[in-house]
C-alpha cells in the first residue's frame, strides 16, 4: 500500500547543512494534511518563528496514523501498530531524502540522532505519540508533544520506558497541553500525575510543564497555542 506525508522545510534549506525534525501527527477523523494545510496557519507560524528567530530551521513532517480502512471499528489498535512504519518506514524514507542529523537512515543513524528528533500529537495523535513513540520509540527520539491526549497509564510506561535499555536513555522534555474546557483534560491530569509520581528523569519545571489554555476546547484553537509553545520547549 501507499501512503503519504507532508513535509514543511524551512525558507532557505539547504541540503548541506542539518536540520532538527518534528513529527506532528493528526488526530481521530483528520489526516496528513490537517496541520500544515487544512490549518495553513500554522504553516504561517513556522514562517514567523523561524524569520523572527524565535526557533531554529526545522523540518516538520506530518503523517497520518490511518491504514486505508483497517480498525475501523478499533482506531486505537493503530496508535501502537504505527511504531512499525514510523520506524521501517516513514522516517527511512524521509531522513534520505532530506538533511536531517541522521547520519544514516537506520537504526545506528536514529539512535545517534536522537537529541534531534521531536514527535507530538493532538487528540488521538497525541495517544499515538504516547504509543507508539515514547513507549516504543524512545530510542529515536528524545523531545515530546501531548496536546488534548493520553489514555496511558502508568503500568504501560513502567512496562516500556523503565524496562531495557529505554531506562538509560535521557528524556529530554515533555510537552503536555489542554484547553480548560477540553474534555480530555481530566484523563490527561490524571495519566501525566502517575507518570512524574514514577518517573525520576522528568522533574515539573525542569524537562516537562502542563499548559492548560483558558477558554478553550477540543480544537485547532487550542492545539495551534501547543504548537506555539512546543516549539520553543524543544531543541
Amino acid at each position: 500500500m501507499k501512503k503519504s506525508a507532508y513535509v514543511y522545510l524551512p525558507y532557505g534549506y539547504n541540503k548541506e547543512k542539518e536540520y532538527n525534525i518534528l513529527y506532528l501527527m493528526h488526530g481521530t477523523g483528520d489526516d496528513e494534511k490537517y496541520w500544515l494545510k487544512t490549518n495553513p496557519y500554522n504553516k504561517t507560524m513556522l514562517d514567523n518563528m523561524i524569520a523572527d528567530g524565535d526557533i531554529e530551521p526545522l523540518i516538520v513532517v506530518t503523517p497520518t496514523f490511518y491504514v486505508e480502512d483497517d480498525c475501523a471499528d478499533d482506531l486505537d489498535q493503530l496508535t501502537y501498530s504505527f511504531a512499525k512504519e514510523l520506524r521501517n518506514d516513514l522516517m527511512p524514507e524521509i531522513e534520505s531524502s532530506y538533511s536531517t542529523y541522521a547520519k544514516s537512515a537506520d537504526d545506528k543513524g536514529f539512535s545517534r540522532s536522537r537529541d534531534h528528533r521531536a514527535f507530538a500529537g493532538l487528540s488521538r495523535g497525541a495517544v499515538t505519540m504516547y504509543h507508539s513513540v515514547l513507549c516504543q520509540s524512545l530510542d529515536y527520539f528524545s523531545w515530546f508533544g501531548a496536546f488534548s491526549g493520553s489514555r496511558t497509564d502508568k503500568t504501560a510506561f513502567e512496562d516500556t520506558i523503565q524496562t531495557g535499555d529505554f531506562a538509560e536513555l535521557p528524556i529530554h522534555y515533555l510537552y503536555v497541553a489542554s484547553g480548560n474546557f477540553d474534555f480530555a483534560l481530566p484523563g490527561q491530569i490524571q495519566d501525566y500525575q502517575a507518570l512524574l509520581d514514577i518517573e525520576p528523569r522528568l522533574r515539573s519545571g525542569v524537562n516537562t510543564c502542563f499548559d492548560v489554555f483558558p477558554m478553550r476546547y477540543h480544537s485547532m484553537g487550542n492545539w495551534h497555542l501547543a504548537l506555539y509553545n512546543f516549539l520553543q520547549k524543544i531543541f
